[in-house]
């Protein structure tokens, strides 16, 4: 990611807004934020880039209005890819431990994971991350560091994430043409996880689901490390668009009214009129708020229903003891909360960022879990590390548990990416 002496440069592209957020280092484990950027993504529908030169206009003034409120200018920065496009499976590798004591070394780490790293892939795809899951030494399971131990065969389960090809070229095209170098791109609900997600509960095992503009996407983090991704294509964009329609206004103002009005279940006054502008202009008409919560609720149980359905069919509700924690900003809709539970059948909570100064108030919301936490994933990586036998390590503590993942440089992973 950008890093220009204690400083972050991230963007995040979402389908309804992309955010540059610049942060300096404050700590080992923290930043403050000193830039914002936010605009209207124009050219992305439903995690999709459907429109490069759209994109590109709104990553410009994304990143102007962050550098002019910073007082700095950004030259590289690290970027999420659509999560609606990524996906993601658990491969394992093995090796025999080489040297003659069969301590296991940092080289034996290395050479396993170059192993899973080797895995074929779908043709088209490529390999984003590749993020250990835990160590099998001689039989024994779920060893989350086995560096110093005593072994002859070594298995390691790795769980890779990979992305389209060419979603992946357009997303750096689009930022090389808004004139900003590319460090790295990185799923968002990894850089998620580092904002909002606590230690135990990504070892007790948590679903972390970001609610956004085009997808509502959730993962499942449990000992520490990452086990799966998945999406569904409905999220916060359909349930303005129900509005529009419903009510009968425009977009724009269906996206207001959903910001200051919507509800997820009945509550508050029912009856307090809402002033609903026409489509094609004219007087505003008076809606009772009831009939919004009529059209917004059912859309609402229907994202945590397929949520649900998705993880009954890999069987992995129960192994979230710790709940779930909801991103995105669909999440800060009265009610979500409790529709969530009532489906899930688990506790949920609101992910608000956390070791974030600066503009707390600004980014203290769901709804900037993404970019906070790019910030803090180039913190917790720090500066890659070349080894000698020219594969890049960067440590994941806060993502999985204290073991190390082993990851090509940005520069040589964006040139064999493409």
């Amino acid at each position: 990611m950008a890093r220009h002496a204690e400083t972050l440069a991230v963007i995040d592209l979402g389908t309804y807004r992309c955010c540059c957020l610049i942060a300096e280092v404050t700590g080992p484990e923290s930043v403050e934020v000193v830039g914002i950027g936010s605009r209207r993504t124009d050219g992305i529908r439903r995690g999709v880039i459907v429109n490069l030169e759209a994109l590109v206009g709104s990553i410009r003034e994304a990143i102007e209005q962050a550098a002019s409120m910073a007082g700095r200018s950004v030259e590289t920065v690290v970027a999420t890819v659509p999560a609606a496009q990524v996906r993601s499976f658990t491969s394992r590798g093995v090796v025999t431990i080489s040297s003659r004591d069969r301590v296991v070394g940092r080289k034996d780490l290395e050479r396993v994971l170059a192993t899973v790293r080797a895995v074929q892939i779908p043709d088209g795809q490529s390999t984003l991350h590749a993020l250990p899951q835990e160590y099998t030494l001689d039989g024994q399971e779920e060893i989350q560091d086995p560096v110093g131990m005593t072994g002859a065969r070594l298995e390691a389960s790795v769980h890779v994430v990979t992305v389209p090809r060419q979603a992946a070229q357009h997303v750096v095209s689009a930022l090389n043409r808004a004139r900003v170098d590319v460090a790295g791109l990185v799923f968002p609900l990894l850089a998620s996880a580092e904002a909002v997600l606590t230690r135990e509960e990504r070892e007790q095992g948590v679903f972390l689901i970001d609610c956004g503009g085009g997808t509502t996407d959730v993962a499942l983090f449990e000992r520490g490390a990452l086990w799966f991704t998945g999406s569904i294509p409905i999220a916060g964009e359909l349930i303005t668009n129900d509005i529009s329609i419903g009510l009968r206004t425009p977009v724009p103002d269906a996206e207001t009214i959903k910001r200051t009005h919507a509800r997820a279940t009945p509550g508050g006054d029912e009856d307090l009129p809402l002033e609903v502008p026409p489509i094609g202009g004219g007087q505003p008409r008076l809606v009772a708020s009831s009939v919004l919560t009529q059209v917004v609720a059912p859309r609402v149980q229907e994202i945590f229903e397929l949520v649900r359905a998705k993880l009954e069919r890999t069987n992995l509700l129960a192994r979230a003891r710790a709940g779930a924690v909801i991103v995105g900003g669909t999440a800060n809709l009265e009610g979500l909360l409790e529709v969530a539970e009532d489906a899930l059948g688990i506790p949920c909570r609101l992910g608000v960022p956390m070791g974030v100064a600066g503009l707390a108030e600004d980014v203290r919301a769901p709804s900037f879990a993404t970019p906070v936490g790019l910030a803090l994933w180039e913190l917790r990586s720090g500066r890659p590390q070349r080894a000698q036998d020219g594969v890049t390590r960067i440590r994941k503590s806060a993502v999985i548990g204290g073991m190390r993942a082993m990851v090509d440089s940005a520069q040589r992973w964006l040139t064999g990416m493409f």
